[in-house]
């Protein structure tokens, strides 16, 4: 009968799943490897773990318009020590359209008992836990049970991706060693598969079939050291063993293009909101980057901005519409949003889609919209070089772009689709500056009260000001005791004002008023003054390894000042005074200014971050160049009593030691 029928092929399914599950935690199946002959901490006394396997299959099933993928993927670890303990949690990210089945995992200690993850510590959760009401994000979860030094750590998943085959890249390097690292690509044969390698040489062994059947191709890999981490370096998309695979059916950047264009274009037709909104912002202007300028504001300050991926896999915008009703969005739906409000006022917007200096920079041989991670507005009519508009950045002011999209090649979508390379303007170190001036009165006792000003521009303001755009009263004053603390402990803060914030312009300008019990420091009767400390220069104390792999990726290169000016107390002299000092390289420019005679002393500091790149063979002149401006700025200048004024030297042993 029927019902019989059905009962046996359940029965079948059970059995079948309970076999796969008993052979699972019974039996190895590594071909490649004995689990008696693995290395260990002696082969590797420097890491926390060892990669022993790690494959991953890609099947697409059809051509342009995919109707499903799969990917599975395969993992074996040796844990070393407690340091390892972090490759036991595993996320499996997975988007709406997508489903992850068929987990399994085990660990077996080293003396061979193996211990099964049960079904029930699976757990499912959205991948963005801070935007649970907004991110169609989700992740199995689960952590691998039992495992200690010695632990082999081993699972394996399968994720079906439906209607896409999105599959953009295989790291084959790690941050442990990796002794067996393999992709295998399973396509239709009549789609011809463009890939890039990075950092790695390899040739796939191809299985090639005629158009109607699948082609095979596997990318192996072995022995792959550990992809060493340095403060500072490049992101790991650029510096590891990688493939990187066009999606199927894309072979030129229009089709790129034309594909975001689709996906886009519709979303961007504004309806009846967008269109009174359009009219009221730019009512009765006539100057184009005065229009653009209002627009770009509007949806900067009231559009809330979501960093999570929504919509169809993280793709396509919702429309401007409903971006308007809901007041928030992604990097997508601002950038449609500016585009429905531009057009309609009569502008050429036009969707730009960035990969930003958080990842690598994208490769122009290899068209994949896979190489981008954000999307930007662009008006090439507003201005004489057009204008670049992030309306996630908000504490950027109009005309600029944060730091991580300047100086990036950006893949323009035409008016009818088609692509654009261009690139995005970078900035001058001076326009990204830090300038602090202090007028300081000193007390006998070395305590002052100081009255001062910090002046920040360009990408100094932009970090600081998106903080305090969020920031109460009372978190702002923190952060600035916080800030005045690291100069002047003990600072007992009287007043504070800030500038530049609402509405967001530069300079943002911070005016403050504090107390310090030691400004000056009494040492064997004469008193120490450190102009250099109120700079607060960092940068050598996260480069003092001897050589370096990788270069060294600053954010930004800036400009940064201290303008002192104090008032000495009675009973405290300096003679007339004028010395300068300076350090220069290829990588910047420090000067050192110190001026003064009887009551009143001026300090002038100027450092110049003159590149935000390194190359490693550059590294020790770099290195030379940071440590030197630390130790001038550890100058000191000594104050005299009036009846010792005969007697001591201002500078004595002071800057002219450099280093007292």
């Amino acid at each position: 009968c029927v019902g019989c029928l059905i009962l046996l092929c359940l029965w079948v399914m059970l059995w079948d799943g309970c076999a796969h599950r008993s052979d699972w935690a019974k039996h190895l199946f590594w071909e490649e490897f004995d689990i008696d002959s693995l290395p260990g901490e002696e082969e590797y006394p420097d890491e926390e773990a060892i990669i022993i396997l790690d494959e991953g299959r890609m099947d697409i099933y059809t051509g342009r318009s995919s109707d499903l993928s799969v990917f599975e993927q395969h993992r074996v670890v040796k844990i070393l020590d407690s340091r390892g303990q972090a490759y036991v949690n595993i996320a499996i990210p997975y988007a709406p359209g997508s489903r992850v089945d068929k987990i399994r995992a085990r660990t077996i200690s080293p003396e061979g008992r193996i211990t099964l993850l049960e079904p029930e510590d699976i757990y499912d959760i959205t991948f963005y836990p801070h935007f649970v009401f907004f991110s169609d994000r989700r992740a199995k979860l689960f952590t691998l049970p039992a495992v200690e030094p010695g632990s082999i750590i081993e699972y394996r998943y399968r994720l079906n991706i439906d209607a896409m085959t999105f599959w953009h890249s295989w790291r084959f390097q790690d941050e442990v060693p990796t002794l067996l690292s393999r992709f295998t690509l399973v396509e239709p044969a009549e789609v011809d598969v463009h890939y890039r390698l990075y950092n790695i040489d390899l040739e796939p062994m191809v299985e090639k079939q005629p158009a109607g059947f699948r082609t095979t191709y596997i990318w192996e890999a072995r022995n792959i050291p550990s992809g060493k981490i340095e403060y500072g370096m490049p992101p790991g998309s650029e510096t590891m063993a990688r493939l990187a695979l066009s999606p199927a059916g894309v072979e030129t950047w229009d089709d790129v293009a034309d594909w975001f264009y689709e996906l886009t274009e519709p979303q961007i037709r504004p309806g009846k909101d967008v269109k009174a909104l359009a009219d009221s912002l730019v009512q009765g202007i006539s100057d184009n980057s005065e229009k653009c300028r209002r627009i770009y504001e509007w949806v900067r300050d009231r559009i809330r901005y979501i960093a999570v991926a929504v919509g169809i896999g993280g793709y396509q915008p919702h429309p401007a519409e409903t971006i308007l009703l809901r007041r928030y969005g992604d990097c997508k739906d601002m950038a449609t949003l500016l585009c429905s409000l531009g057009r309609e006022a009569g502008l050429d917007f036009r969707m730009v889609l960035i990969g930003t200096r958080h990842t690598a920079r994208p490769d122009s041989a290899l068209p994949s919209q896979l190489q981008f991670d954000h999307a930007i507005a662009y008006c090439p009519s507003a201005e004489q070089n057009g204008i670049w508009m992030d309306a996630t950045a908000k504490g950027c002011p109009y005309g600029q772009l944060p730091w991580y999209n300047r100086g990036v090649p950006v893949l323009v979508i035409g008016k009818e689709g088609g692509a654009e390379w261009m690139e995005t303007p970078e900035a001058v170190p001076e326009s990204n500056r830090v300038a602090i001036e202090w007028d300081v009165q000193l007390a006998p006792s070395g305590a002052a009260k100081v009255v001062g000003r910090t002046l920040l521009t360009g990408s100094q303001a932009v970090n600081l000001r998106e903080d305090f755009l969020t920031a109460s009263y009372e978190e702002r004053k923190i952060w600035l005791e916080t800030f005045l603390a690291g100069r002047c402990p003990g600072i007992e803060l009287e007043s504070f004002q800030i500038s530049g914030c609402e509405p967001v312009s530069d300079p943002l300008e911070i005016e403050y008023t504090f107390r310090v019990p030691v400004f000056g420091r009494i040492r064997s009767g004469e008193m120490i003054l450190q102009p250099g400390r109120i700079q607060q220069f960092t940068l050598p104390d996260h480069f003092r390894a001897r050589e370096r792999i990788h270069s060294i990726r600053l954010m930004f290169a800036s400009r940064s000042t201290v303008h002192l000016e104090v008032d000495l107390s009675p009973g405290w002299s300096i003679p007339p005074l004028s010395h300068a000092d300076s350090l220069c390289s290829e990588f910047g420019r420090a000067h050192w200014i110190w001026e003064g005679g009887g009551n009143r002393l001026s300090a002038f500091i100027d450092y110049l971050s003159g590149t935000d790149e390194v190359r490693p063979e550059d590294y020790p002149e770099f290195r030379s160049f940071i440590d030197g401006v630390r130790i001038r700025n550890l100058n000191e200048i000594v104050l005299s009593r009036p009846e010792d004024d005969d007697e001591k030297d201002p500078l004595e042993g002071g800057m002219h030691d450099v280093l007292r």
